[in-house]
């Protein structure tokens, strides 16, 4: 490995602290009303959808982000093997990339700028699933246990998020929804959510994708059984949830074990 080489590693994994911990300060302030006065959790209340989660199930960003953090220092630590430092150099403009549209999402989201939001967070989804799947194709080179839990945790309940976020931005333009029901409208969008995963499975064989989708139905049907939300049809709702969340776990373990008990194929 080149001396060049080696600084840039070594930079770009300086970098990446930098921008998580920023991330992790601007996520702190919204959720704490900093920016308008508005957090994210008083956002959402204000424009209900039928698939917004429980509060509960929010606290998966704590698991996140404590396994980011041990991904980049990971990286850090790591940074003079060759591997590792390919890895580093490979992806950490897109973590940058990521960070700065976490960012950007989060204060637009606050200001109730929710159209922009949606722009942000699908900037954010896409730049997580590029990550991904470089760590996908380069899995052979490196041990990439920690860091394709970490960025598949992640990417998965933000595609979660940007199903929501859109939901939300229709409720804030008072979209009719073409005349079709709003529950027929979540019915199908939770169909579609399964689908999308059995369509990722099918391409990645990433046995950790399914777990937070997984764990947002649980947290949809948490807000459906505290009565949070009780629409038409709420009963046939709860029980998609329900078979959605079988579904989902028995793919994660099927994939699981065709994987050699690994997350990504060998």
């Amino acid at each position: 490995m080149t001396h060049n080489h080696a600084v840039k590693a070594r930079n770009w994994s300086i970098a990446n602290l930098v921008a998580y911990f920023l991330v992790l300060g601007i996520n702190y302030l919204g959720s704490s009303g900093f920016f308008n006065d508005t957090s994210q959790v008083d956002v959402s209340d204000k424009y209900t959808t039928l698939i917004t989660p429980a509060g509960f199930a929010f606290s998966i960003w704590g698991v996140i982000y404590i396994l980011l953090l041990a991904t980049l220092g990971y990286f850090l630590v790591k940074r003079k093997d060759k591997a590792i430092s390919d890895i580093i150099i490979d992806v950490s403009p897109l973590f940058i990339i990521s960070s700065l549209f976490n960012i950007a999402w989060i204060i637009a989201f606050s200001y109730l700028r929710i159209g922009l939001s949606t722009l942000f967070i699908l900037g954010l989804l896409f730049s997580l699933l590029f990550i991904v799947e470089k760590l996908y194709k380069k899995r052979s080179n490196f041990s990439f246990t920690l860091a394709g839990t970490a960025f598949s945790l992640y990417s998965a309940w933000v595609f979660i998020a940007t199903i929501v976020n859109v939901s939300v931005y229709l409720v804030q333009l008072g979209w009719s929804g073409f005349g079709i029901s709003e529950s027929i409208w979540t019915v199908l969008i939770l169909l579609v959510a399964i689908g999308f995963a059995i369509f990722y499975l099918s391409q990645f064989k990433n046995a950790v994708f399914p777990l937070p989708l997984a764990w947002a139905f649980i947290g949809i049907y948490g807000s459906y059984m505290s009565g949070r939300l009780t629409p038409d049809m709420a009963g046939i709702i709860q029980i998609l949830l329900l078979v959605g969340i079988v579904i989902l776990l028995s793919l994660s373990g099927v994939v699981f074990f065709k994987n050699n008990k690994a997350i990504f194929p060998k």
